[in-house]
């Protein structure tokens, strides 16, 4: 039992630390990197917390004993949604300055 936690929180914190690393400083900051494509003239941002809970979700329904990979995909959703644009996902990308600007 005890493996099993130290597995969950090792991934937990290196999947925190390899998002807080990779992604932004600051809300609005590489967003190259971000999946945000635009579906009838809104831009729909898929935010790493997101595919990271689908992931999640998907492991742990298919019996996944990867406890490891489960601690990584809970740090990544942790971290991911420490920002605080982590609830804007659908907009329209001529709005995008007006968004980010109330983040600065």
């Amino acid at each position: 039992m005890l493996l099993i936690v130290f597995k969950i929180l090792a991934g937990i914190i290196i999947g925190y630390i390899f998002w807080k690393s990779f992604s932004g400083r600051h809300e609005g900051e590489r967003l190259e990197r971000s999946i945000r494509p635009v579906i009838f003239g809104y831009c729909v941002h898929i935010h790493h917390w997101i595919w990271c809970t689908i992931l999640l979700i998907g492991l742990t329904t298919g019996g996944t004993t990867s406890y490891f990979s489960v601690g990584l995909l809970i740090g990544s959703i942790i971290q991911g949604l420490a920002y605080r644009d982590r609830f804007v996902i659908v907009y329209k990308p001529e709005d995008f300055e007006k968004i980010y600007a109330k983040f600065k």
